[in-house]
């Protein structure tokens, strides 16, 4: 995907949450640390337009197994309480890190809805998790990797599919 192509997907995106969240004055948009996050601020941005006021976006980090908590999870809680959520990443694969990001904010907070957006979804799910919104689908073989890359000032460069080293074998 071009950045031209990844602006457009994100506005299209916007477009739909917007019809899905009309008249909510409790949008909350949540971005994965952190390409997600840079995609949910770029998303925010778009409804901020929509809607005509600004509209909070939020970094939620998903800690690694045996990695302690970080001091602004409480403040994520706190601002999902009530809001309707959307949580943001650039690829969905397995569903672990959407199910872990669900489980963070519903620990001490009690959203609305929480609903899911990523860029591309490339399938093989293994946990319970579906996406709302999404930009592209591609189902992409187990040992490929996709890769989303940004400048160093937090805009898209660009979306690339690459084959695993290991598949030369």
């Amino acid at each position: 995907m071009s950045p031209a192509r990844i602006d457009r997907t994100i506005t299209r995106i916007a477009f739909q949450i917007f019809e899905d969240t009309r008249g909510s004055d409790q949008l909350l948009i949540l971005g994965i640390h952190e390409r997600g996050y840079l995609l949910a601020v770029m998303l925010a941005d778009k409804l901020s337009e929509i809607y005509h006021t600004k509209i909070k976006v939020c970094p939620v980090r998903v800690k690694e197994h045996g990695a302690a908590s970080l001091p602004e999870d409480q403040d994520v809680s706190d601002a999902a309480r009530g809001s309707k959520v959307v949580i943001v990443d650039d690829v969905m694969y397995s569903g672990r890190t959407m199910f872990e990001a669900i489980r963070k904010i519903t620990t001490d907070g009690r959203p609305e809805e929480i609903r899911l957006a990523a860029l591309i979804d490339r399938g093989h799910r293994r946990y319970p998790v579906e996406l709302r919104y999404m930009g592209l689908y591609s189902p992409t073989k187990l040992k490929e990797h996709v890769h989303c890359r940004f400048t160093d000032e937090g805009k898209p460069d660009g979306v690339w599919l690459m084959a695993s080293l290991s598949d030369t074998t």
